[in-house]
């Protein structure tokens, strides 16, 4: 047993009865917790074959580890690839996004027991983890197997890094597993070398979520689209995607305070997490009409509020709005992914919270293609776009210009990791 054992293992409780609750509340975790203790191992053990491990947690990290799943099988096609993520709804984006994977499964939680039979169940050859998982038992495991770990895509927040620099002595040692730390930008190297103690096995390759992004709709796509949602002539779309707890509530407001006034406004809501979905849909249908569109196409001219709750559709249902609305960004959660609508060509908004995201802001705020709200500005900021169309077209021209700017990480993270692998 380590140290970071006995760590976890004091800090159980707490943690134990959140997962609980979660659990009989909202049916999380009664997919991914087994998994995550060890249990549904394969028996025998795979192959022992060139095997490479991605990992990523929730559903933006598992659709950027695609991009880089398709440069690294284009150069090793006779690899076999496992993948895991943290989350439910990761894993079900993993089935999407990495279709010709040989197995996918959850991460182990960061016991050594239980990391030491993942490793010995699936033989991974190497291990790359998107972001920034730093599990030191994993890590640790992985050191004294001699199995190869890399960080791909790597980001570290201020508050990250004061964290591991303060702990810098404990977290190095199972840092020295990775034999590249290929990160976002600069400022993310700059901390993630004082964590480290060099730089030695720092580059910067950008962002690969730039590579991941979902083609734009086709015009016949988008009119379709639109018929689903019941969509009129000469009404302009509101596609609100990732909200959270609260802003639903701020965004029907505005829009019904926006039509009162005589704009001719729909809104698409889509809530990030889907077991809000029930409670959202009795919110709205308190507030006024509503549709959700689980139950089947909307009627011409119907409700002014839809409810997108389905899985895995928001980054081409951004293609059929006017403008986009990011959500977890009013709420203090720190925001979602502003790239998904940017590469449809559409003015996005978002509120004053965006610290989980500081690089795709800034690239896209650098090419004044964003629109940071306050919450009490928004009706404002909307009832100008909707009677604008010529800022709309510069902004979305403008985020969508700059999201095929910054393509090619997932190529650069593909060929720094090949050439360190091959030439080890």
């Amino acid at each position: 047993m380590t140290p970071w054992d006995l760590a976890y293992l004091a800090a159980a409780p707490p943690y134990a009865a959140i997962m609980g609750y979660k659990r009989l509340r909202h049916g999380k975790y009664r997919d991914s917790l087994p998994s995550m203790l060890g249990r549904r191992l394969p028996s025998p053990p795979l192959p022992a074959v060139e095997r490479c491990w991605l990992h990523s947690v929730s559903v933006g990290e598992t659709v950027a580890s695609g991009a880089l799943f398709r440069e690294l099988h284009s150069h090793k096609p006779v690899w076999r690839f496992l993948s895991t993520t943290t989350t439910e709804t990761g894993q079900a984006q993993a089935h999407k996004s990495l279709p010709g994977i040989e197995r996918h499964t959850y991460a182990p939680l960061d016991f050594s027991w239980v990391v030491r039979r993942f490793l010995a169940a699936h033989r991974p050859s190497l291990y790359v983890v998107l972001e920034t998982e730093l599990w030191p038992n994993l890590l640790g495991e992985c050191r004294r197997r001699g199995l190869p770990a890399y960080l791909a895509n790597g980001k570290l927040s201020a508050r990250s890094a004061a964290r591991y620099e303060r702990l810098a002595p404990l977290f190095r040692p199972a840092l020295s597993a990775f034999r590249l730390l290929l990160m976002q930008n600069d400022e993310y190297a700059e901390r993630m070398a004082r964590v480290v103690g060099s730089d030695r096995r720092i580059r910067v390759t950008g962002n690969v979520k730039f590579d991941a992004l979902p083609e734009p709709l086709t015009p016949d796509e988008r009119t379709a689209m639109r018929a689903e949602w019941g969509v009129g002539a000469g009404e302009m779309v509101l596609v609100a995607g990732s909200t959270h707890e609260g802003e639903e509530d701020l965004l029907v407001s505005t829009v019904a305070e926006l039509r009162a006034a005589g704009l001719p406004l729909r809104l698409v809501i889509a809530p990030r997490h889907p077991e809000r979905f029930d409670a959202v849909a009795e919110r709205l249908a308190k507030r006024g009409p509503s549709h959700r569109l689980s139950a089947g196409p909307a009627p011409p001219g119907g409700a002014p509020v839809l409810l997108l709750d389905k899985m895995r559709v928001l980054g081409r249902a951004y293609g059929g709005g006017d403008v986009a609305i990011v959500g977890g960004s009013w709420n203090g959660t720190g925001g979602h992914n502003v790239l998904e609508p940017a590469v449809h060509g559409l003015p996005v908004l978002f509120g004053p919270d965006m610290h989980n995201q500081p690089e795709l802001v800034r690239i896209l705020d650098a090419a004044r293609a964003l629109l940071q709200v306050p919450r009490g500005s928004l009706a404002e900021v909307l009832a100008r776009l909707t009677g604008d169309a010529g800022e709309r077209a510069r902004l979305g021209a403008a985020g969508r210009a700059a999201a095929e700017a910054n393509r090619g990480a997932a190529k650069r993270t593909a060929e720094l990791l090949l050439a360190d692998y091959d030439g080890a």
